[in-house]
């Protein structure tokens, strides 16, 4: 039986998050579930998946749009946190319904309950990219212990972070016995950077593989130069002309240009910032988990 492959982790144009910093500035990937789909097939993907940020509303446009495709499943990246510790966490849920995504979003805060409702509901989900995090929180150890006995899966190689962050989310799976898969967590149409493989005939053998761990994990960590060109630059273009488009006045216009030149002259500040908060939430993860006691730490981290 062969490998079939699928990308785990996408953005669509339906993902729509604010600028840090900038008031009423917005970004959304360029890209509509349409294209992602050629994309993905062009480079490879046997099953495509759009996971956008607490919507479905991308995948149920493909889908009613394209009744007859049968190797698209719905997907979304939930949005929520650890109760006590505030620690950002991103859920990935595939094969539900508008439905089930309404219920799923009136839990959003609290990440127990998520998961409790996708093992109620049988729902296929995963903890993504599990020591990168978007606030300051840290981690305290029971409380995320918990929720990794709680999630079947965990996203042990994600496109948009460092090497050390990934090592760290495998070396918890492998330890904590949890099936593992990977996707390439783009928002600048970059599919397929990383995937998935599995060996299976159809998509519930692929999901079923995924939970047996026969999964295999494919494609590059984040690196300086491929945050750079794919992730901060392809960003900064697509979010000066989307704002560009959106505004009436020329004031608002050339701010919004001379903005996305600052941008361009910060990018050398900007990757080494990125990455330098990267290394500190593992050093986070390594001081709090006793799971990491025995770990070369010094290793890890002075290879990232």
């Amino acid at each position: 039986m062969r490998y079939r492959n699928m990308d785990m982790h996408v953005h669509s144009c339906f993902s729509v998050e604010d600028v840090p910093g900038l008031k009423g500035f917005t970004f959304s990937p360029k890209e509509t579930p349409d294209e992602l789909y050629a994309h993905a097939k062009a480079r490879g993907m046997d099953f495509v998946t759009i996971t956008d940020h607490d919507t479905i509303e991308g995948c149920l446009d493909f889908t009613a749009r394209h009744p007859d495709v049968n190797d698209f499943v719905v997907g979304e990246e939930v949005s929520t946190q650890l109760p006590v510790s505030k620690l950002t966490v991103h859920i990935n849920v595939y094969g539900h319904n508008q439905a089930q995504h309404d219920e799923l979003q009136r839990r959003r805060g609290d990440a127990f309950e998520i998961a409790a409702y996708c093992r109620q509901e049988g729902l296929f989900f995963v903890w993504n990219h599990p020591f990168y995090r978007e606030n300051l929180s840290t981690i305290e150890e029971e409380e995320f212990m918990r929720l990794v006995a709680e999630v079947p899966v965990i996203e042990v190689r994600n496109g948009g972070r460092m090497q050390a962050l990934n090592v760290l989310a495998e070396e918890i799976a492998v330890r904590e016995e949890k099936a593992m898969q990977g996707g390439s967590d783009t928002h600048t149409g970059n599919i397929g950077s990383v995937y998935t493989a599995v060996p299976c005939q159809n998509l519930d053998g692929f999901f079923a593989g995924i939970l047996a761990r026969t999964s295999r994990i494919v494609g590059q960590h984040s690196t300086r130069h491929n945050f750079l060109v794919h992730n901060f630059l392809a960003g900064r273009r697509h979010t000066v002309d989307l704002n560009c488009r959106r505004v009436t006045s020329r004031f608002q216009r050339a701010r919004m240009r001379s903005l996305g030149w600052l941008a361009l002259a910060l990018a050398p500040w900007v990757v080494r910032r990125h990455f330098r908060d990267q290394l500190d939430m593992a050093r986070i993860a390594l001081a709090n988990l006793s799971a990491f006691d025995n770990l070369d730490n010094n290793l890890l981290l002075d290879a990232a």
